[in-house]
């Protein structure tokens, strides 16, 4: 067993190939160690978002303002769909996976039931393209009809990722899965001037063969019907966003072949293939979270509210940050971007802030505003497990707006656990990023991310306790020195599919 020194674990030769490999330092994994070894560090809520304080609600005369402000001025930026698609589907169906390996759901009432429901999923015409798996259907073999569903024998659909799985059933015939489905909605409120429609999708590497195979089969028949062409790309999480999985000792895991062992670095990994992205603003919306057509009436209104509000925003954000910069800029103008900042952005000042000089006012006024900025989505909290925005303690005695998971919290402390509970509102992954600054310059993402947000998580494998290192999420720690607004929307903007079963749910129901 390999020793530490100087609080640095001592590699072989061997284990260093194997680090960079991964497009890793030995710095960078002794400073996962170190992690590990310090734990996570607990976020302090002050008090959870409502509305008019840290989330706003617009009146329908201001959100038709706002709509036709990103009709009239969208197709003049570079807009991107960004979708983190990398997900398999296999915990989409572990109850099935669970039912497979037990011959059943474990009583009859819970078998008829699944025998019930099948037909009701979007997929089950598939059935009567095959006779002998529509024999099972008739004969109600649970195992054999899980199997077919499940393994490489029939559909495989415990294999492919999620964006491959049908979700919605049109007609008798026509079959979406969650990545036309973003096709289809994104085609309805991103598009250039030239009828470009450009979508991002991460994927993960074994998966990218199937989704670039789906795209092209599907691809042309949508830009048809939308009289559009698509810009699709796709991106891999990096290997170098990997995390060294530790034993209970907080030891690095080896396999049985003597070798580390790596694991993905959970969605706040992806922020280096944001921040790859060529875009004046950037729509985030996760591959499960997509309706079917008949709720898009509603929720598309929405998708350009928040992009007439990120476009109203930033045009305010480059002007204050352009007079700030200004030798004549005077007095009247900066108390008026104060206000802008403390009633538009959420900032809150330090309490010596009166106090400081003008120079340095305004040097604090830039450093606050010259960063990216996020409009996201909040909807009521109907008890989906998750996180929700908050009003988050920082050193300096000021407070910012965050979206914490409960992971984050001390949850021995009665206080933090009471502040958590009273938080009303749910963050479903529904927002608009601008990540260039007033002279058109990318923003250096990593600049802007809380690195003691991570969070370790504890799992078990092959019959072993280990310890996982996740990176600060996405919208949580990598965005947290972001400037933050959030906008009250409707439930139904919130339409996800974790297990097979919410398939089954009135908002994804197209026909009997």
């Amino acid at each position: 067993m390999k020793k530490m020194l100087n609080n640095h674990f001592i590699f072989s030769k061997k284990d260093i190939r194997q680090i960079e490999s991964h497009g890793l330092r030995l710095i960078d994994v002794n400073r996962q160690l170190a992690a590990y070894r310090k734990g996570p560090r607990h976020i302090h809520l002050n008090r959870p978002c409502a509305i008019r304080d840290g989330i706003i609600s617009i009146s329908p005369a201001e959100k038709n303002k706002l709509i036709a402000l990103y009709e009239k001025e969208s197709a003049g930026y570079k807009i991107v769909k960004f979708v983190p698609a990398s997900g398999a589907a296999s915990r989409m169906f572990a109850e099935w996976f669970s039912a497979l390996n037990n011959e059943g759901f474990g009583s009859a009432k819970l078998n008829q039931a699944f025998m019930r429901d099948l037909r009701k999923y979007p997929f089950f015409g598939l059935f009567r393209q095959d006779n002998k798996v529509f024999q099972r259907v008739r004969q109600k073999n649970i195992k054999n009809i899980l199997n077919y569903i499940l393994s490489a024998e029939g559909l495989n659909y415990g294999w492919l990722p999620k964006a491959l799985i049908p979700f919605h059933l049109y007609g008798k015939n026509e079959m979406r899965t969650a990545l036309e489905e973003h096709l289809f909605e994104g085609a309805l409120y991103i598009r250039s001037q030239r009828n470009i429609c450009p979508l991002h999708f991460t994927v993960s590497a074994e998966h990218k063969k199937n989704i670039v195979e789906k795209i092209k089969s599907v691809k042309a028949f949508y830009e048809d019907r939308f009289r559009i062409k698509y810009e699709i790309s796709l991106s891999v999480q990096s290997p170098s966003t990997d995390t060294l999985a530790v034993d209970e000792n907080n030891l690095p895991l080896r396999d049985g072949r003597k070798n580390l062992v790596f694991r993905p670095g959970g969605h706040g990994s992806l922020l280096g293939n944001l921040k790859n992205l060529d875009a004046d603003f950037i729509f985030i919306k996760n591959i499960d979270n997509i309706a079917p057509e008949k709720l898009l009436q509603y929720i598309i209104p929405e998708k350009k509210m928040m992009g007439g509000l990120a476009v109203r925003l930033q045009k305010e954000i480059y002007s204050a940050v352009r007079q700030l910069k200004s030798a004549k800029v005077d007095a009247v103008q900066i108390e008026g971007i104060i206000s802008f900042c403390s009633k538009k952005l959420n900032i809150v000042f330090p309490h010596d802030f009166d106090r400081q000089s003008r120079r340095d006012k305004i040097k604090f006024l830039i450093s606050k505003l010259n960063r990216p900025l996020r409009i996201c989505a909040m909807v009521r909290n109907e008890g989906e497990p998750g996180g929700g925005p908050f009003w988050v303690e920082e050193k300096d005695g000021t407070q910012s707006l965050q979206i914490i998971e409960k992971a984050h919290i001390d949850k021995s402390n009665p206080g933090q656990l009471a502040v958590w509970e009273r938080s009303q509102y749910f963050n479903p992954v529904d927002m608009v990023c601008c990540v260039k600054d007033y002279r058109g310059r990318k923003f250096k993402l990593p600049d802007y991310v809380d690195r003691n947000t991570y969070l370790i998580s504890q799992k078990h494998e092959k019959g072993r306790g280990i310890n996982a290192l996740e990176a600060p999420g996405l919208w949580n720690g990598a965005m947290a020195k972001w400037n933050t607004v959030y906008v009250k929307a409707p439930l139904l903007v919130f339409n996800p599919v974790k297990t097979v079963n919410d398939l089954l749910r009135p908002e994804h129901k197209i026909t009997e």
